[in-house]
Parts: structure tokens; sequence; C-alpha cells
């Protein structure tokens, strides 16, 4: 599981990688260039959630249902923070695919070279076309969150994320 706080402690961005998808039946896909069959879909959770002090719990704010990610989504994700956190690039832009259920957006927070500005949005339309049957309506339904982390915060993110691709054996 692959945490992003606040500054604070008492929020954070959560996504935990389950699974790949499992290939399609019948003959055996080609291999890639690393000699392993190429990798399907990541199973992941994602959400907002908030620390209660009086449990020591976190609680969801925002949960998405299971998501799917692009392969390579999660790797371009990491690649991006690592971007931003070496200087390379003073922010970053992700989206989780086509459909985005999740975007972050992540920065320079003014002249403090030790803060981020993070931007977190989960389109909960995607869910809500089925749960519903209405038609599918892509950022009319999107929550929003904004916080300050530490650099050290992101890099135990990154850290986390490519953690879990690698644990998967995945090409994220």
């Amino acid at each position: 599981m692959a945490e992003l706080p606040n500054d604070a402690g008492t929020l954070r961005l959560r996504i935990e990688l389950w699974d790949r998808e499992a290939p399609v039946r019948g003959p055996l896909p080609a291999e890639g260039p690393d000699g392993r069959p190429p990798s399907g879909r990541l199973l992941a959770r994602a959400g907002v959630e908030v620390l209660d002090r009086r449990d020591g719990e976190w609680w969801p704010l925002v949960q998405l249902p299971p998501i799917l990610l692009a392969p390579g989504a999660v790797r371009a994700l990491v690649a991006a923070l690592q971007d931003v956190l070496q200087g390379a690039a003073p922010g970053s832009a992700w989206q989780a695919g086509e459909d985005a259920p999740i975007g972050l957006q992540l920065g320079a927070q003014g002249g403090d070279a030790a803060a981020l500005l993070v931007e977190v949005g989960l389109d909960l339309s995607l869910h809500l076309a089925e749960v519903s049957a209405s038609p599918r309506r892509p950022g009319a339904e999107l929550a929003l969150f904004r916080w300050t982390a530490s650099r050290s915060g992101a890099v135990a993110f990154a850290d986390g994320l490519r953690r879990e691709v690698e644990a998967l054996g995945a090409d994220g």
C-alpha cells in the first residue's frame, strides 16, 4: 500500500495494488522484451482517508470502488514523482488511463523547497453510471482534494508504489 500524507499527518491519498488482471484463456500471449508474458491491467483500490486521532484509525472520506489501471500507468506515476523530487521538473500531472478514475498533480509549493502542493481528483462518474444505470458524465462528479505534503512523504509514496508493482511482477 502506498500512502501520500499531508504535512500534518491527518489526511492521505492511499493507493493499494491488489493483483494483475488474468490473461485471456487460450494460447499463451507472446513474450515481452524481458522474456515474460505481458501483464494485464492492475486491480487497485484508491481513496482519500482521514486520521481519527481518538482511535488511531484511518477512515475513508472518498473511496473509489476497485479500479483497473492500465499497464505502465503506475510506473509512469513513479517516474513523474521522481522527476519532481529530483528537481528535473517543477511539477507533474498524472491520470490513471483514459477513463481516469483518479488523477494526481504534485508540484513545488511557493518558495518552500521542502513542501509540495498535492491535488487529488477522484472521478465518481464511472461508478455512479454503473450503479445507477445513468449515462456516463466524466468529470461531472469529481471529488477534489488539495493539501501540502513533505518531500519525504512523496519519496515514501513513490517507493511504496514501486515496491507494489514489483511485488506483483507487473509492468505497472
